[in-house]
């Protein structure tokens, strides 16, 4: 029996999901190509999955995959007021990219789709599923493509109609055929978008200068990609960092195509605990445990305590406030590397500072 996709989509807007596409599973040849091309340049993320052909055929997911169910999930919230934001404080705080507001959308997204899996099972009892966002084999902004949710930006970040680049999207892979109306005939090939035109702005405001020309992205020099990494990072790098402790919304925010935007309807998103802004010094004192406790349900805490500490670091040389230095000076002798160099390093920013 067939799912209609009207029912489809029906069903995963009930559960939370605005966007809502699906396409019959095949093996993704021009994306094999395309990624075959990247790594020979290498331009890919280190901790990205490396196996291609998980990445280009579904069927290695799933054998007996019927229908690929591609979902977005907005997250643009608008702006947060945050008072020390405004404050002198602000020298001493961070910034964590939208991706890292509120709740790991990874449990929101996943949530979700338990719920949708779920309601799928009560009108199709036998149906088999398994649910992906970010960390999936495929490729989701791919599938968002494939499927004709939006298009590819310069940024090489995909956008929506309504709700621009801010949107985190997942899958799913079942086991039933959808009923495709003949009007909802999905695109053969990912066509590139000219709706960028002659606009440039992604590519002089990025930090990193990773976005060497439309659609060609150096991820090795994205500064979201940076901050993830372990280890030491190199002091060119370090000063683009600016105050960011976690990704960047830098290309994003200049993006005219982003200016009017709907709002996410979604609750999790609305940053708390931690704030948009948070406290660097409050940070670097934090206790594994509090760590856990404050960054465990959010996005950046995956990278745990001690890359975020320092990136606090390096957000505190960049920010030159003399009112950290006592404050940084207990890791300017910690046994650990890349925290020890960190400091080393703000300490002597921010002795620049007050030397001029």
């Amino acid at each position: 029996m067939k799912i209609s996709l009207e029912e489809l989509k029906k069903e995963a807007k009930i559960q939370g999901f605005p966007i809502v596409g699906a396409i019959k599973p095949h093996y993704f040849t021009e994306l094999k190509e395309r990624l075959e091309q990247y790594v020979k340049e290498g331009h890919r993320f280190v901790f990205d999955n490396q196996d291609l052909e998980e990445k280009c055929n579904p069927f290695l997911a799933m054998e007996n995959c019927k229908t690929i169910i591609v979902l977005g999930l907005p997250y643009f919230t608008g702006e947060i007021k945050d008072s020390k934001a405004d404050s002198k404080d602000f020298t001493l705080c961070g910034r964590l990219a939208r991706t890292a507001w509120g709740e790991d959308y990874h449990r929101v997204f996943h949530r979700k789709m338990k719920n949708l899996g779920e309601s799928l099972e009560k009108l199709f009892p036998n149906i088999l599923y398994q649910s992906y966002v970010d960390t999936g084999p495929l490729v989701d902004r791919y599938l968002a493509a494939k499927v004709n949710l939006g298009f590819y930006g310069f940024n090489n970040l995909f956008y929506h109609q309504q709700y621009g680049s801010y949107v985190f999207y997942g899958y799913m892979l079942i086991d039933h055929e959808v009923e495709f109306p003949e009007r909802e005939k999905v695109l053969s090939k990912c066509e590139t978008s000219t709706l960028c035109e002659d606009c440039r702005q992604c590519i002089k405001v990025c930090p990193g200068e990773a976005i060497e020309k439309p659609y060609r992205v150096n991820a090795s020099r994205c500064i979201s990609g940076i901050l993830q990494m372990k280890g030491i990072i190199p002091d060119e790098d370090k000063v683009r960092i600016g105050n960011r402790i976690y990704g960047c919304d830098e290309c994003q925010e200049v993006c005219p195509y982003n200016q009017k935007l709907d709002y996410s309807s979604e609750p999790a998103f609305i940053p708390k605990d931690p704030p948009a802004y948070p406290d660097l010094i409050e940070l670097l004192h934090l206790s594994n445990k509090e760590f856990r406790k404050i960054y465990g349900n959010n996005a950046s805490g995956w990278r745990g305590n001690r890359i975020l500490k320092r990136n606090a670091l390096i957000a505190l040389g960049n920010n030159k406030d003399s009112r950290a230095v006592s404050h940084i000076l207990p890791f300017a002798k910690d046994s650990r590397e890349d925290l020890r160099n960190a400091a080393l390093w703000a300490l002597d920013r921010i002795k620049e500072k007050s030397e001029e």
